[in-house]
């Protein structure tokens, strides 16, 4: 039991630091590896800021349409560290 309980401590403190860059993110500022980084939650919630950011704002995306673009957006950045995740996804 004890060491279920230091596991659970473990993954949770090594799930912060992509949770806590999804919410504190600048969507028009994050790279390829940034996003490339993140869980599939936080990839989520950028996926939404830089739709929130980005031209197609009044639009409203579901959570397949979210999923899409997140699916998307990975596939553009792949090899492309440096590029910009907004761009890639924006990409058609």
């Amino acid at each position: 039991m004890k060491l279920s309980i230091t596991t659970l401590a473990l993954v949770a403190v090594a799930a912060l630091p992509s949770l806590a860059l999804a919410d504190d993110m600048d969507p028009a500022k994050m790279t390829c590896a940034e996003y490339s980084a993140l869980d599939k939650d936080a990839m989520m919630k950028a996926v939404e800021a830089m739709h929130m950011a980005g031209p197609d704002a009044s639009m409203k995306m579901d959570e397949a349409k979210t999923e899409e673009a997140m699916t998307m957006t990975m596939d553009h950045c792949k090899d492309k560290p440096d590029m910009m995740a907004m761009d890639a996804m924006m990409q058609k």
